[in-house]
């Protein structure tokens, strides 16, 4: 009878887990205070990929500036979560879909103006993707000459690698009607399908890490999507980082946050009355 013999994952101690966490929140921002089988996986992905089965000996190869940082690159690419899908939470594309109606008036008709769309932690695309397709199709429905430009920003290269080729299995794309399918996806080998170029040329990926926003570019956008990326902040750094989103929209923009992800938030210009753009803001939300 053959038997068989499995090595048990070693276990972060809790000096280890603490040593580990405050590395990782200090320079991500993402705490996993609550996370702690999230992190550990991550951890021992990489290590087992490197052969190292010392917690402290990868902590010092990572830890290491500036020798360290591309294996950093590599171990965040691991801890970071990509759980994602075409349109997912609905609710919030529909009421993205309701504003995006009424933005699109006669201002917005015109050949120069522009509708600016940031997916905020779009992991492996598809929300980026969502967010483009819906905003075409409202921009065909009210016969809108605005030009469409998508943002797309994640802390993981890996996963933005898989969004610029913009190519899936179709197990993906099952919450998508086939009208979607035929006008915006090209039927591939072995069951994939690849976004069009006409879709894939409205969307910029880049690599970000929202933590950092202060140093952002401050472009202007109408609609901010952060979805299920600030569950894995402190409720202070949730706090300043929805502050700094608001200074990105463009008067009369809307901020779409996931349900239930940040309460008790309020920008602190709201409480200034006479600011325009805080009004328009205050509207839009």
């Amino acid at each position: 009878m053959a038997s068989w013999s499995f090595e048990a994952p070693q276990i972060l101690s809790d000096e280890q887990y603490v040593q580990w966490q405050t590395l990782l929140e200090q320079r991500t921002g993402i705490c996993f205070l609550q996370h702690k089988s999230i992190m550990q996986k991550g951890l021992l992905t990489r290590m087992r990929e490197l052969g190292i089965e010392d917690y402290q000996q990868y902590f010092l190869l990572v830890s290491a500036v500036p020798e360290g940082t591309v294996e950093w690159q590599l171990l965040v690419d691991r801890v970071s979560v990509k759980e994602t899908s075409f349109f997912r939470e609905p609710f919030s594309f529909a009421a993205v879909r309701h504003f995006l109606l009424s933005r699109l008036n006669a201002d917005m008709r015109e050949q120069n103006s522009t509708l600016d769309i940031w997916s905020v932690g779009c992991s492996t695309g598809e929300e980026a993707y969502s967010l483009a397709m819906m905003a075409s199709d409202m921009l065909t429905y009210t016969a809108s000459r605005a030009f469409l430009g998508v943002v797309a920003t994640d802390i993981s290269r890996t996963a933005l690698a898989v969004a610029d080729q913009g190519v899936y299995p179709a197990r993906k794309l099952e919450p998508l009607s086939r009208e979607m399918l035929q006008q915006y996806f090209t039927a591939g080998e072995k069951g994939l399908y690849r976004i069009k170029e006409s879709l894939r040329q409205k969307i910029c990926f880049v690599q970000g890490n929202i933590a950092e926003l202060n140093s952002a570019p401050k472009i202007k956008m109408d609609v901010i999507f952060c979805q299920n990326v600030l569950l894995y902040f402190r409720h202070e750094q949730q706090k300043r980082v929805l502050d700094l989103l608001v200074e990105h929209l463009k008067p009369g923009g809307m901020l779409m946050l996931g349900p239930g992800e940040v309460a008790g938030w309020r920008h602190p210009k709201a409480y200034r009355s006479s600011d325009e753009f805080v009004q328009a803001y205050l509207r839009a939300i």
